[in-house]
């Protein structure tokens, strides 16, 4: 059976393109560029959702209610009008669902789409607004076929995940919360010559040098760091390859994935953990996430974020016996009751990403703590940026 993404992509024939384009006054070359980029953009903003039960649930009410014209695949001409989209309910429920799965980002989704494809903004939003209604369309179709229920979807998006995040363009993959997961080839890391000990000091000054960088980098305005374990000036987003050897941690996990980490990292800690057969399980046992990026005051994952949580999910695979609990905690600024909920949000957010990234949902926990448990004094910067932090705990293995 076809994917979901060619399905779509098969409904959007030359004719409805160069109506399409005839329609909102732009030239063929671009609506067809903004349609191919359109489509994979709105399954992968519904795949960021995926984890999200509720919202999962209303998705289905969208996509089985009886105003979406089932038909729309063989009668798009019927959504196109004169400078846009025409209203109809079929239409009016597609804003719904693009609203539903970018949320305040959709503004920003259409301006990438714009500046991508070389269009206006409200043509941008157009083809937005014509992309969501196919999808919606097949999505329904399919869940009628097939009789899925909410969980049913989420798990036909997880299998063809791969390949509607590889025809989203890089410079919508941010935006729509996830982004194409890339493991990083051996070949792309400094290997070990024979300089001997020089070397040797020449890594560990060249480490402290890139770490001491990606410290104010990742401070920034508008970024909040957490999970700093090491403390302050030794975590960053950086990729891998930009880490001497001396600074990497890489191993061949037993999936055959080529696991390369900064030593310092969780990644290391982790896999050490699950395979010393000493190590039993408890509950003070927690691991620090040591690069993730979270906009400030929110739980959007920037995407420098992805690298590592690519890592954990991959080691997960590697270890199918394993779960692991996901801890959120914030620093003792402000509300506290807001604190939690921001460290629930976000823990929630982890683990939706690692169920997005193949991980079944039962093996998979989030729970919240606020600014409970802090590891570090709450009256300096230092303290409050450790404190700020998303921790993981294997419950079982």
């Amino acid at each position: 059976m076809a994917s979901i993404l060619d399905t779509v992509r098969g409904l959007v024939t030359p004719e409805v393109t160069a109506r399409a384009a005839s329609l909102l006054g732009e030239p063929e070359s671009g609506v067809s560029r903004g349609l191919s980029a359109a489509i994979p953009a709105v399954l992968s903003g519904l795949l960021g959702k995926t984890g999200d039960s509720s919202l999962m649930r209303q998705i289905m009410s969208l996509l089985t209610d009886p105003s979406l014209d089932s038909s729309l695949g063989r009668n798009i001409g019927s959504v196109l009008t004169t400078g846009g989209i025409a209203k109809t309910p079929t239409t009016d429920l597609g804003s719904r669902f693009l609203s539903l799965i970018f949320g305040d980002r959709l503004a920003s989704v259409g301006s990438a789409l714009a500046e991508y494809a070389g269009l206006r903004s409200s043509t941008a939003s157009s083809l937005l607004g014509l992309a969501s209604p196919l999808v919606m369309s097949v999505l329904g179709d399919r869940a009628r076929k097939d009789g899925l229920d909410a969980n049913g979807l989420a798990s036909l998006l997880g299998s063809q995940r791969d390949g509607i995040l590889a025809a989203a363009p890089t410079a919508l993959s941010g935006l729509t919360g996830l982004h194409m997961p890339r493991s990083v080839p051996i070949e792309a890391v400094p290997r070990e010559s024979t300089w001997g000990a020089p070397r040797a000091w020449l890594g560990a000054a060249l480490a402290g040098l890139a770490l001491l960088g990606l410290w104010a980098w990742a401070h920034r305005p508008g970024t909040e760091q957490v999970a700093l374990n090491p403390p302050v000036g030794q975590t960053a987003s950086l990729s891998v390859t930009d880490l001497p050897d001396a600074a990497l941690y890489k191993y061949r996990l037993p999936t055959n994935f080529e696991l390369s980490a900064p030593a310092t990292g969780i990644e290391k800690q982790l896999v050490l953990f699950i395979q010393d057969p000493s190590k039993g399980i408890d509950t003070a046992t927690w691991f620090n996430f040591d690069r993730l990026l979270f906009e400030t005051n929110s739980a959007t994952l920037k995407p420098e974020s992805k690298e590592q949580l690519r890592n954990v999910a991959e080691i997960l695979k590697a270890y199918p016996n394993v779960k692991v609990k996901v801890g959120g905690y914030t620093d003792n600024t402000g509300d506290p009751s807001a604190n939690q909920k921001l460290s629930q949000d976000r823990a929630n957010e982890v683990v939706t990403e690692l169920i997005t990234l193949g991980i079944p949902a039962p093996r998979l926990s989030a729970e919240g703590y606020g600014q409970q448990y802090p590891v570090a004094d709450n009256g300096t910067e230092s303290g409050r940026a450790q404190n700020r932090r998303i921790a993981l705990r294997v419950t079982d293995k």
